[in-house]
């Protein structure tokens, strides 16, 4: 069974493609086209997944799509279906007005014919159940999403046994917790839906007196009787107003004023991001447990939605045993439910038992030959040499403070580089944070970078069981204190870091790297941050690469078995 998903127009766009239950192929739109989170209609994306398996689109067998439009039919969210710009919109604009006099309520899932190809419309909170749930390693297990808003929930909270997911429990729009948490972003002068992890960052700040702010932002959520609601008297994204902030005048006068876009950054402001990463804990961690009351009792969770990006959350959660185990794909926010949906389609139509794959990679992007890498570096006309042991030359490089753009193997599809298209550097240099920012990433100096530790030395290091197996950054850990002054640069402010603990058999020439690192230093880590400079995707080819090697102030950039010194 062929299955291509497609997730067009919101947030950013993704395709992937799904041969008889695995995924064969899959990218974000903005890795083609240069723009970040773009949200153009994944035509490169569809081309290049096509392309990839040799396969045209008449010979897939189901096109999927992580969103419902007729849940959308009578609610404010689907305010755009009378609007037709241009007459090739008759081809969308006609069945949604159709579906708006159906006799029965919408469906959660509907389909369409397109020649011999059908179009299946799935619900978009099951999409990012079914990115956990069929990705994990469990049999069973409860199901927790949360996000800003899908066609009408927010929240997903449910589980999994065997092929099937169970729905237990919703909430609705307008209340959502990750719009609330976005209302913080857009109120201390981010981009909501695109720049929450800065908050997140700066929420790790804290201060010697207590933070008056607490008391301020549990005043806009209840969480009596196991549910949760926003006083939307403090909230106006609900009014679908791009123009409009997402918090009103009422917000304005409990918080003071909104910093702008470009104003510094003051002790105010971080105190407010902690406060509201504390009250976001306390809201999820209350989901949780009431999910553990309602669940299947089988002792797993997965998490997924753009709440479930929350890495500092995820580590609390981790620590707490609520559940024995969890899991978090690599890509829980709206980029993976093109993945998401290709599982549920698989699960929901195919008649074969559910095959588990637990995903520990997510190296689903373009791979070029050493041909090609070869020739474009010629065609640039560009010294480069080929090292006998690339990883030691590397290694050793970095031990001696270079700094590396690592370009290899398949792109990753999640938004977090992890070991194919990183920028790496020397974790013991204290400067190395402030110049990776000033430098490369040209970024603001509060955000944090993370480690890329070999998975049998990361217990030693971090607060984290020896079981522990962190593959995707996807949660934080304390560094162990006598590890704190021999790894700086990679030790945020509250003496925490971002994970990725690297296994051999998955990554084993970034391993390798790691390793002959840790040979020369006695240090078993790098730090590993993602390939792109800021306000640009991660680098998809090797022309995006060198474009990038050139522009910034790395000193080599190893792409395949090739480096090319400044």
């Amino acid at each position: 069974m062929k299955i291509l998903s497609i997730y067009p127009y919101t947030h950013i766009s993704s395709a992937a493609l799904m041969i008889n239950g695995k995924i064969i192929a899959a990218s974000p739109e903005e890795r083609f086209n240069r723009v970040k989170m773009s949200t153009a209609f994944p035509v490169n994306s569809i081309k290049w997944c096509l392309k990839n398996a040799k396969l045209k689109l008449s010979d897939i067998d189901l096109i999927v799509v992580p969103w419902n439009p007729s849940h959308n039919i009578n609610s404010a969210s689907g305010r755009w279906i009378n609007e037709m710009r241009w007459r090739g919109e008759m081809l969308s604009n006609i069945p949604i007005h159709i579906m708006k006099i159906l006799d029965q309520k919408p469906a959660d899932n509907i389909t369409m014919n397109i020649g011999k190809t059908k179009i299946v419309y799935l619900n978009h909170h099951e999409c990012h159940a079914a990115s956990a749930f069929y990705t994990s390693p469990f049999k069973k297990s409860d199901i927790l999403t949360i996000d800003g808003h899908g066609e009408v929930d927010t929240c997903f909270l449910g589980s999994g046994s065997e092929k099937n997911i169970i729905k237990k429990k919703t909430i609705q729009y307008p209340h959502s917790v990750g719009l609330f948490y976005g209302t913080f972003t857009d109120f201390l002068g981010f981009k909501p839906d695109s720049d929450e992890w800065k908050v997140m960052a700066l929420s790790s700040y804290k201060f010697k007196r207590k933070n008056k702010y607490i008391s301020k932002v549990n005043k806009l959520f209840n969480l009596n009787n196991e549910k949760f609601e926003l006083d939307l008297s403090y909230f106006q994204y609900y009014l679908f107003d791009r123009k409009r902030n997402f918090f009103t005048k009422k917000f304005i006068e409990l918080f003071g004023a909104p910093r702008k876009k470009d104003d510094k950054i003051l002790n105010k402001h971080f105190e407010i991001a902690n406060a509201m990463q504390m009250s976001f804990e306390k809201i999820v961690f209350s989901l949780v447990k009431n999910l553990k009351k309602i669940g299947g009792k089988s002792g797993n969770l997965v998490i997924a939605g753009g709440a479930a990006m929350n890495c500092v959350f995820n580590g609390l959660l981790n620590k707490s045993k609520i559940y024995k185990k969890n899991f978090i794909p690599a890509y829980p926010d709206d980029l993976g439910v093109s993945i998401g949906a290709a599982y549920l389609a698989y699960n929901l139509y195919g008649k074969q038992k559910r095959k588990i794959y637990h995903e520990k990679h997510n190296y689903f992007g373009p791979k070029f030959s050493d041909t090609e890498i070869k020739n474009e570096l010629i065609k640039s006309k560009i010294n480069f040499v080929k090292p006998k042991s690339l990883t030691k030359f590397v290694a050793e490089r970095i031990s001696e403070g270079k700094l590396i753009g690592w370009f290899q193997d398949s792109m990753e599809f999640s938004h977090r580089a992890l070991g194919n298209r990183s920028i790496l550097a020397d974790p013991r240099n204290p400067n190395m944070k402030k110049i990776l920012n000033k430098a490369i990433k040209f970024r603001e100096s509060f955000r944090p970078f993370a480690p890329s530790v070999l998975e049998e030395e990361a217990s030693k290091i971090f607060e984290l069981d020896r079981s522990d197996r962190i593959y995707f950054m996807e949660k934080v850990a304390k560094v162990r204190k006598n590890w704190r002054k021999k790894i700086p640069s990679v030790t945020h402010v509250d003496n925490t870091a971002r994970i990725q603990t690297v296994n051999k058999s998955i990554n084993p020439k970034f391993y390798n790297l790691i390793n002959d690192f840790y040979k020369i230093t006695k240090i078993p880590l790098l730090v590993n941050t993602s390939f792109n400079l800021n306000g640009e995707p991660i680098v998809c080819s090797p022309n995006d690469a060198i474009r990038t090697f050139y522009s910034c102030g790395l000193d080599l950039l190893v792409i395949g078995d090739y480096v090319v010194e400044k």
